[in-house]
This record gives structure tokens, sequence and C-alpha cells, in this order.
């Protein structure tokens, strides 16, 4: 099956749930972002295949979960991603104390800019095949988290859609006068099925997995990095049912070989209907991590983090854990890219 490339490419400017948004379609995809809400992409649809890929809030119910944990739908950006050991972390001379927001284990989690709103730079259609939306966030002495994080950056999200899916770029700017800490994760959050005649036991995740992060009783990394099982081993060759049993694991990331060509990232297989998803992360995503709230909830998040959970405390080399610190005036860039394909019969 092929995507209509000569389907009208669109933008508009619309209220979500009373939330500002943009929605924008081209190549057979739609996607809709809330502007608002972390410039979060809240809906994707492969509009030729009948595919609903991301996990959107169908009801007043799962609307009200969206505005306390926006983190569990859609594609939004966590910075930092995943976990701080007590809120706590030393840069230099530097330290850095974070509110505790999971105080069941003492722990800062999911980042400060998922609930920000953002404002949109630029929208445009190019020649009419594909939409490009530019997000952006300055943040500043102005937010109440600057108290937390004292540095000033830019955030920019820029999401292009055509008949290849939707490319993520994203990029952050030091515009302080002093080293800034630096890690970020998306938390994408997959529906299972995605298909509307598939059921959830047709579905296989697919992962270019390398080792496993030990994690401790506050799901904190031990330190220690892990040979995979031979039941994980299988995310590397037929994949794994992603609602099978409750996962939450944390993962290095190396390339693996897909029809002879290599890549980054992971794939959720629809074997029923024959069709794929392929989420390709830019090589400085290292570490990934999978959860499925419990596996009874219709989707799974598979996560990428240019560093590991609790990076700035763990004592390893920084090119083990992915911590990062950007210079003053210093930008960091990298892409990530969501589309649905058939798959290719043996």
């Amino acid at each position: 099956m092929t995507n209509d490339k000569n389907e009208v490419s669109t933008v508009q400017e619309e209220l979500w749930k009373g939330y500002k948004s943009i929605r924008f379609s081209a190549g057979g995809y739609e996607a809709l972002m809330i502007t608002d809400v972390g410039a979060n992409i809240i809906e994707l649809k492969d509009t030729i295949r009948g595919l609903s890929i991301l996990r959107t809030p169908v009801d007043n119910l799962e609307f009200e979960v969206f505005k306390s944990t926006p983190q569990v739908y859609g594609l939004p950006v966590l910075f930092p991603p995943n976990r701080l050991e007590d809120g706590t972390f030393k840069v230099e001379d530097r330290v850095y104390k974070f509110p505790i927001n999971e105080p069941e284990i003492n722990n800062y989690i999911h980042g400060f800019i998922k609930n920000e709103k953002w404002k949109i730079a630029r929208s445009e259609i190019i020649e009419g095949e594909e939409v490009e939306i530019e997000a952006i966030l300055d943040f500043n002495e102005e937010h109440e988290f600057y108290k937390y994080f004292p540095h000033a950056f830019q955030f920019k999200l820029v999401y292009n859609l055509s008949s290849s899916g939707l490319k993520q770029t994203t990029s952050i700017i030091n515009l302080s006068n002093e080293k800034m800490p630096m890690g970020i994760g998306f938390h994408t959050a997959f529906n299972i099925p995605f298909h509307p005649e598939s059921v959830e036991e047709d579905y296989r995740l697919i992962a270019s997995i390398d080792k496993i992060w030990e994690q401790n009783e506050r799901n904190l990394p031990t330190g220690k990095i892990l040979d995979l099982t031979i039941d994980e081993k299988q995310y590397l060759n037929k994949g794994i049912n992603p609602l099978g049993e409750e996962l939450e694991s944390h993962y290095t990331l190396k390339n693996m070989n897909i029809n002879g060509e290599e890549f980054h990232g992971a794939i959720i297989e629809d074997t029923s209907k024959k069709i794929r998803l392929i989420y390709e992360m830019g090589n400085d995503y290292k570490h990934m991590v999978l959860w499925n709230d419990k596996g009874d909830k219709h989707y799974v998040c598979v996560e990428p983090q240019t560093c590991s959970i609790n990076a700035p405390n763990i004592n390893l080399e920084n090119d083990i854990t992915g911590f990062k610190t950007l210079c003053p005036n210093e930008t960091w860039s990298e892409e990530c890219r969501i589309y649905a394909e058939d798959m290719i019969s043996n």
C-alpha cells in the first residue's frame, strides 16, 4: 500500500478541549500538536492505512488523567528524562535541588517543560507535499522553575510531516553564561493495537537494545549494566508482545541490522495486518526505557533518552551514562522519525 502523495497538505489552528493547538496533515498522515501543553504531538494518524498511532485522550475521564499526567499520552518531551535520586545532583561546584514529585520513593521525575505553554514560531506548507511546524520554549528567570534550574535556554521542536512520516528535530541552546546540564527524553506512547481491527496479541515489539541497566527498588540504576537475558534477546529477533507482561526496563542502545541496513530505535509490528510502525532514533539517543503501565491499558511507551536515568548521580563516565553539559551559546540537536510501512512477506 502506498501513501497518496497528492493528498492536499493542511495546517489549521484550533482549540482542542480548550487548549491552543495546531492540526496539520500531509502525505497520508495527520498530527495534532497541543502547544499549550508542552508542544505535545497528542495525535498521529496514518489516514491511508487507518492507523491511530499515538495514545490520545478519548473521553472526559482520560482528559482529566491527561491534565495531571500528560507524559502518558502522545509524544511528550522530558527535560531531564525520567528520575533523579532525591531530586538532587551536582555539576562542578553547583548543587541542583529539584522538588520531590514522586514522594513515595523520594525522586524527582519527568522534567519541567512537558506542561509548559510553547509558541509556534513557524508553520508552513512546503511545495504542497509536506508541512513543517516549529515550536519554541524560551526558558528564563520569569519561569517558576528557574529557582531550581538557573539557566536561560531555548528549546526548539521542529516537526516535518510528509509521506515519509513524522520527522522530529529537537534542539536546545544554552543562553546562560555557565555550563548547563542537559538530558533529554521522550515518553512516546503508542496505541496497542494501533489498527482498529487488530487485537493486542497480534503485536510484537522489536528494539535495538544492547544491555540492561540494573535498577533498585526506587527504579534507579545501581550502576551495574547487565547482559540481556535469553528472553530479552527476542527484542532483537522476532520481538516480544509489548503488553504480554508488566514492563518497566531501562536499556542501552546500539545499532542492529534490519533488512541489510543499520537501524537504531524500535519497531512495533501488527502481524495480522502485516503493518509495522518504525521509530527511528538519532544516535545521540543512546538509552531507552520500555514501559507499559502494568500492561493492562492498551499502550506501550518507547522512550528514547540521551542519558540514563539519574545520570548525573551515577559513578560512571559520562560517555557511559550519556550525561552532558552545554557550554554558553552551545547548541545540541538530534532527530527522530515515526512512520508506518507494510511488512515484506517472506
